[in-house]
């Protein structure tokens, strides 16, 4: 099973490894501790743990909250890499918590373009791209979906 929770200031240091694993590396950006611990005092920022069968922390997602817009910003998911299939599951969990906490009625994030898993996943569940910007020699594709 499946859940999220409300992330904890001491897990910061986690989520910046899990970050800087291989298979993220190439689609996150390290950002750092730091910003994390930063981000982390936003508050339009939330921070939500990924449990996997409510025993291990398998991941973590970065919330911003808009609040006139009714909006939020998926700014990051990262999920550790043994713990495969539990991203999917989580983005659905993570819809019901915006919905929810925030009275959200849109949630959207952005994606790199050769990130075919991420983009497969976020179509698979309905997110429908609404623009595109070039950064750092790659294409940034954002996509929304009305929750």
């Amino acid at each position: 099973m499946v859940s999220l929770r409300i992330s904890t200031r001491s897990e910061l240091a986690i989520f910046d490894l899990i970050d800087r694993q291989e298979h993220a590396s190439n689609f996150i950006t390290q950002i750092g501790l730091k910003a994390h611990q930063e981000m982390y005092d936003n508050a339009l920022a939330t921070y939500l743990s990924i449990e996997n069968k409510n025993i291990e922390t398998s991941g973590y997602i970065l919330l911003m909250h808009e609040p006139d817009k009714r909006s939020v910003e998926l700014r990051r998911i990262s999920v550790d890499q043994a713990k495969r299939g539990v991203g999917q599951i989580a983005m659905i969990e993570v819809e019901k918590f915006c919905k929810r906490n925030f009275s959200a009625q849109r949630i959207w994030l952005d994606v790199y373009e050769d990130n075919a898993v991420g983009r497969h996943i976020y179509e698979k569940l309905g997110y429908e791209q609404f623009s595109l910007e070039r950064r750092d020699e790659r294409n940034l594709l954002f996509y929304e979906k009305a929750i």
